[in-house]
């Protein structure tokens, strides 16, 4: 992926910046994820990082527990957010503790960002997958997810073009609904709430695996037709 960067040239910590646990699972999403906060954090030990962001749909109640958690792991951070469902689109909250609403437009869900402390990053604004997604107002936002590692053909390659030509700060996700696909992609730098918005951020990845997303999604499936979790 062009724009990408070795993280052995940079100093700094590694995060994941766009993960889910098992608190995205309500409603219609209940098994969007397969993982709890604590096997999230573990994977991304095992994987090198040193912090993690949590970003559950539309709550931070997996962030702050996965908080918690980190608390007793050495050397690992876990900054709590959300992925807020705007009215066109999935924006990733960084930094918040309490609830966006859904539904509301991007400028009104940036401004709730910011009311709450956070900063506001354009989920793969030109995803073929995810209906709708931001595509151009991603501009509006504090920076662009320029990588998705699950994302494929041109939407990520739209993505990074859009925020170099208007200078716009990318960042990278792996987008891991699951244990495995942790640490695909992210950034480095020393903290993301100030990092991302001064372009201080490094970022790295990988595109997740065919292989990996169709295991995937196979869980998601069986669990659904079983009416509980299989990926233990």
């Amino acid at each position: 992926m062009v724009g990408l960067s070795s993280i052995e040239e940079f100093s700094g910590l590694k995060w994941e910046t766009h993960s889910h646990t098992v608190y995205s699972n309500r409603r219609h999403r209940r098994f969007d994820a397969l993982n709890t906060p604590r096997e999230m954090i573990e994977a991304a030990i095992r994987k090198g990082l040193q912090g993690m962001i949590i970003t559950d749909h539309d709550s931070v109640a997996g962030g702050l527990a996965g908080r918690k958690v980190a608390r007793g792991y050495k050397d690992f951070k876990v900054i709590p957010g959300a992925e807020v469902t705007s009215h066109s689109g999935h924006i990733l909250a960084i930094g918040i503790e309490n609830n966006v609403p859904r539904g509301l437009t991007v400028e009104e869900t940036v401004e709730r960002i910011h009311d709450l402390g956070g900063i506001a990053v354009a989920s793969h604004p030109f995803s073929s997958r995810v209906r709708p997604s931001l595509g151009e107002e991603c501009l509006k936002t504090d920076g662009v997810e320029v990588f998705n590692a699950t994302n494929r053909g041109d939407s990520n390659s739209r993505a990074l073009f859009l925020a170099q030509t208007h200078g716009c700060r990318g960042t990278a996700g792996s987008d891991a609904h699951w244990d495995r696909a942790v640490g695909n992609a992210g950034i480095v730098c020393d903290d993301p709430l100030e990092d991302i918005p001064h372009g201080r951020a490094r970022l790295f990845g990988e595109y997740s695996s065919t292989w990996n997303m169709r295991v995937f999604n196979f869980r998601q499936l069986a669990s659904a037709l079983a009416n509980r979790p299989l990926w233990k």
